[in-house]
């Protein structure tokens, strides 16, 4: 093979690899576009959180099985392709998601923000009891 057989496969190469692993090219669905408005939700809530586990530190109060639980939530939470976060976007968050995405399908990728947004608004309300519970009780 001479040097221009060379160049031109080490060229198609790297272009193909470029354009393998863009996540631009992903075409935003209206699936998409609510996943994403379903990860924002919870991300609000996951952050006031935040606050809620710095009182229940404060207070003195075991939350640890809650707190399990949210480990949990923080290792499986993923973003929404098309929407990947920026540090300079609008929503300016102390938390930030970087969990390898899934290869879901648009619906798939809607449905599992359905179940993680289900199960941190779960959390929250269950930690907010235990602080009430803990506070009435003393």
């Amino acid at each position: 093979m001479n040097k221009l057989t060379y160049a031109f496969l080490t060229l198609f190469a790297v272009s193909l690899l470029v354009a393998c692993s863009s996540n631009t090219s992903r075409e935003i669905t209206p699936e998409l576009t609510e996943a994403n408005e379903y990860l924002q939700k919870s991300l609000d809530i996951r952050e006031d959180l935040m606050e809620t586990e710095k009182q229940l530190k404060a207070a003195e109060i075991d939350y640890s099985e809650l707190k399990d639980e949210l480990k949990i939530w923080d290792k499986d939470i993923i973003e929404v392709p098309g929407f990947e976060h920026s540090h300079d976007d609008e929503h300016q968050r102390a938390y930030h998601v970087h969990n390898a995405m899934k290869p879901f399908s648009d619906v798939e990728h809607l449905n599992y923000q359905k179940v993680m947004y289900e199960e941190i608004a779960d959390l929250s309300e269950r930690m907010k009891k235990l602080m009430e519970n803990e506070i009435t009780d003393k």
